[in-house]
């Protein structure tokens, strides 16, 4: 069966149920708000088919995407001509890169900070560090997991034009000690007549939110700003007990 990665276009569907306008009005909120720098240049870490960088350029910065699938960086690259823009893009892994000149802002979206180790983790932020000038944001999306893990199951069903796909997601606990855990994603695809069967499975590992500001703030250059519930920075998380998701967490570069 393949995978889903390699079909950008059917990833997009998937994942069409995300308002972007409204996230990326929410880090522009961030950027006003908490940079202690003027924003021209943006990072997306793990950038896939960068479902937020039509708002983005439009918004007048310059786009930057980091991701490991070729297939992915094309499709981000076609997506950008087609609305007249051009972009750089990096074919690397989050855990350990680096770029030409450091940027202003950089972000991940929707828990794809991707690590198997403690050692990789550090080695990100000490590669974020790099990558952003002092004074700038990092913004990511559901990549602390402020809960224990679970198994979890949920489905889903975008539309868009012709294409349908039908979208199952489960994630089994594998080993506690080590916080890994199997992520699994089958999409059936309907468009027009042809019909495609796709997945996609991996074992992540979670990270707590200790372990978190440990990585990032005490041993890479950063300072925690903040971080809220379900893309709203008017509900910190500190004030909430139960009922997390979504979690979105503001670093700034020192």
């Amino acid at each position: 069966m393949a995978n889903i990665y390699d079909y950008p276009k059917y990833y997009d569907v998937a994942f069409s149920y995300r308002d972007t306008a409204y996230e990326t009005a929410i880090m522009q909120r961030a950027i006003e708000q908490f940079s202690h720098i003027p924003v021209k240049t943006v990072l997306e870490i793990a950038s896939g088919h960068s479902p937020h960088l039509e708002h983005v350029l439009r918004l007048g910065y310059k786009y930057q995407g980091l991701d490991q699938s070729p297939s992915m960086l094309e499709y981000a690259k076609d997506k950008a001509a087609q609305i007249g823009y051009e972009v750089e893009l990096w074919q690397k892994g989050l855990a350990d890169f680096s770029l030409p000149e450091p940027v202003d802002f950089a972000y991940v979206m929707l828990g794809s900070l991707y690590v198997q180790t403690t050692d990789q983790l550090v080695s990100h932020f000490a590669s974020v560090e790099k990558a952003l000038k002092p004074g700038g944001l990092y913004f990511l999306d559901w990549c602390i997991d402020f809960s224990p893990l679970t198994n979890t199951r949920d489905a889903w069903t975008c539309r868009r034009g012709d294409v349908e796909v039908k979208v199952r997601y489960t994630t089994k606990l594998l080993n506690p000690a080590k916080q890994f855990y199997e992520e699994s994603l089958h999409a059936s695809v309907r468009d027009g007549k042809e019909r495609m069967q796709l997945n996609h499975s991996n074992v992540r590992r979670a990270i707590y939110p200790q372990e978190f500001l440990l990585a990032a703030t005490y041993l890479s250059k950063f300072e925690l700003v903040g971080w809220w519930n379900d893309w709203d920075l008017n509900a910190p998380l500190d004030h909430i007990n139960s009922g997390i998701i979504r979690p979105i967490t503001v670093l700034r570069r020192l």
